[in-house]
């Protein structure tokens, strides 16, 4: 059986060693903010191996909710057209002529000329996806204990033993999720057969309604697993009033024991997990405004996503392109002090 280990962290944000380090890391850049009228917004990006990125999201269209695909081909950015007409929540790529995009309850295929779209059942609203090649796909739901598997000529249903937020395919034979089993944590792991929870360590949770789960995964090798999320519980403030606490959560896999660190004030979730390229981790904490940290074995150093001035930014998802330390990210930018002004415009960070 699995070692287990467990840590408390005493610091607001960071992962809980003496190796915390707020300076800063390797810088983000602002790579481009859309200029499309009304609403819009990236929910997902993946990169290829090549350079090419694809990011995902929606727009307004005549007071309507579109899908709204962009491509990067290395050199310039362009619109995809004819995009489902429908909120894409997750994007994932094995050839810029294999590239799936998700909804609720629907996924559809760009092969690089056209559309092509598959039922998914119209209950499974698709929080993430990911592949070990073309004909091996993965989407999981976090309201749902089945996955959806694409095996070349159609999608097939999958259950799974937990609810599942985030999947990634280190192998056909290798494929890791995380989310929830009630309000545990939960990872989750098939081995081409069938999927099998894998046993993380207990700890009593901060609070009677407090409830844990893993926002992402992010497997560098079957010996070097991370996953992320965060506790969340309502309670009364200092003042009384009803207020929303959260602790930092992540969980990291050596191949033979988790070590597990929770943070010990009340600070943002970790979101997203992707390796750096250089064996170590970024993580994003939040969503709206996040610091992004780079971990170096058991190193934290933070840096801000940076931004236009008089703006505020929502980070969605970071992807790293493949065998090497540049990594993308997308969300959207927005007038400064209104998360909900009808003028968002879909934004794209990369490491330097």
């Amino acid at each position: 059986m699995a070692a287990l280990g467990l840590a408390y962290v005493p610091a607001v944000a960071a992962y809980g060693t003496t190796g915390q380090d707020r300076q800063a890391s390797a810088a983000w850049k602002l790579i481009r903010v859309t200029t499309i009228p009304k609403d819009d917004v990236f929910n997902d990006v993946t990169v290829l191996g090549n350079g090419s990125v694809w990011a995902a999201g929606d727009r307004v269209v005549n007071g309507r909710q579109r899908g709204l695909v962009q491509w990067f081909d290395g050199r310039s950015w362009r619109t995809i057209s004819n995009a489902p007409p429908y909120e894409l929540r997750a994007v994932t790529a094995t050839s810029g002529k294999n590239v799936w995009v998700f909804g609720q309850g629907k996924a559809a295929r760009w092969n690089g000329r056209s559309w092509a779209s598959f039922s998914l059942g119209s209950t499974f609203s698709v929080s993430d996806a990911d592949g070990a090649s073309a004909t091996d796909i993965w989407a999981v739901a976090d309201s749902a204990t089945s996955a959806r598997h694409w095996t070349g000529s159609s999608w097939k249903g999958v259950r799974i033993p937990a609810h599942a937020g985030a999947v990634d395919a280190y192998r056909a034979d290798d494929v890791w999720a995380a989310g929830a089993k009630g309000v545990r944590p939960a990872v989750m792991r098939w081995n081409g057969r069938s999927w099998a929870l894998v046993p993380v360590p207990a700890f009593a949770l901060p609070n009677s309604d407090a409830a844990a789960t893993l926002n992402d995964i992010a497997v560098l090798s079957p010996r070097n697993v991370w996953a992320v999320g965060g506790i969340t519980w309502e309670g009364a403030n200092d003042e009384g009033d009803d207020e929303t606490f959260n602790r930092t959560l992540a969980m990291h896999w050596n191949g033979s024991k988790w070590t597990v660190s929770i943070g010990a004030a009340n600070a943002q979730p970790y979101s997203e997990v992707e390796p750096d390229g250089h064996g170590g981790v970024w993580v994003a904490q939040g969503q709206w405004n996040p610091t992004l940290w780079q971990v170096t074995g058991t190193t934290w150093r933070s840096t801000p996503l940076p931004r236009r001035s008089g703006t505020d930014a929502a980070l969605f998802s970071i992807a790293r392109r493949p065998g090497t330390a540049t990594v993308w990210g997308a969300g959207f930018s927005a007038p400064q002090g209104d998360p909900d002004d009808p003028s968002s415009n879909g934004t794209v960070w990369r490491t330097r």
